[in-house]
């Protein structure tokens, strides 16, 4: 009869040491199912979205930034199908049952990334307490995601326009260290530097001449009998102004009394009288302005006593009579 195998102390301490690293392994995938919420009862949501970049099956789903799912699958939407609002890509998740109460009608599901640069996730906003709860099956309405490739393709277009300022000012810089322009002869024109210290100066002696008590400036400003004189004048010129508005004198006259205005109305109508006479041609002055038989006439008796001058000033004895006394 064959003997047993005879079991060593080592043998035994290797399989206790298996023993215990199995329990751990075993206590350590129960915990971390359990905080990830694998091994929960789930059940499904979908949520239609335009774009997932970067989001895999497998990813986490997260409610108010606490994990409760994962993304179970990602499928695009055909073309006939898609709603008015363009989403193209359906994407299902596997949420423990344990949070069903808190995802409802009025929740949003958005794609973000965890961090600045890390993974992309499904982040579920709690609905509100007189919203509906969402049953198996049905959609949860996705909220806008921030974009973070339109946002560094922006970013780096700011970075270009800051580099193009930079290159411009230091383009403007070296002009104005070199003297070109107004604005460069200022900076490196010592002549005019010492033209505006000369006219800083000048205003300076001119500001504290008029700050003077001496000065013509403050006398104006100070002197009492400058302001009596001011408010003379003031008095008499509202005085006259009272006048004018109650009727005393010629001009006041001329401003209530409505008789001048009769007078030139009926002097405007007489005049408007006679030059519609006349451009009638009307009496003789009409008809000096309307008979061109007439006008032709004096045109010839001038032109002929105009000729009888120059004669008579050629010639002026002959215009004078032979006179005898016997």
């Amino acid at each position: 009869m064959r003997k047993g195998a005879v079991v060593t102390w080592e043998q035994v301490r290797v399989g206790l040491l298996i023993l215990v690293a199995l329990g751990l392994l075993s206590v350590g995938v129960f915990l971390v199912g359990d905080t990830g919420n694998v091994f929960g009862e789930r059940y499904r949501l979908v949520t239609l979205v335009r774009s997932a970049s970067g989001l895999v099956p497998g990813a986490a789903v997260q409610l108010a930034g606490q994990t409760v799912g994962q993304v179970d699958d990602i499928r695009f939407i055909p073309p006939d199908e898609r709603p008015e609002s363009r989403e193209a890509v359906a994407i299902w998740l596997a949420i423990n049952v344990r949070v069903q109460d808190q995802i409802r009608a009025d929740s949003r599901a958005q794609v973000r990334t965890q961090g600045l640069l890390g993974d992309r996730l499904i982040d579920i906003r709690p609905g509100s307490s007189d919203a509906r709860v969402l049953q198996p099956g049905d959609t949860v309405a996705s909220a806008a995601s921030l974009d973070y490739d339109a946002l560094l393709a922006e970013g780096a277009e700011a970075v270009g326009d800051l580099t193009d300022v930079a290159r411009n000012l230091s383009t403007l810089t070296s002009g104005l260290l070199e003297g070109r322009g107004t604005l460069g002869q200022l900076v490196v024109d010592e002549q005019l530097y010492e033209r505006l210290v000369g006219l800083a100066e000048s205003l300076d002696t001119l500001v504290a001449s008029a700050a003077s008590p001496d000065g013509a400036l403050m006398r104006m400003l100070t002197d009492d009998t400058l302001y009596a004189a001011v408010r003379s004048a003031v008095t008499s010129f509202d005085t006259l102004t009272r006048s004018v508005v109650e009727g005393e004198g010629t001009l006041g006259q001329l401003i209530r009394s409505d008789s001048l205005y009769r007078e030139l109305t009926g002097t405007v109508a007489r005049a408007d009288s006679l030059l519609a006479g006349l451009l009638a041609g009307e009496g003789s002055a009409g008809r000096l302005f309307g008979d061109d038989e007439l006008y032709e006439e004096l045109l010839r008796t001038l032109v002929e006593l105009n000729g009888m001058l120059e004669d008579v000033r050629r010639d002026p004895s002959r215009y004078v009579p032979e006179i005898s006394v016997f």
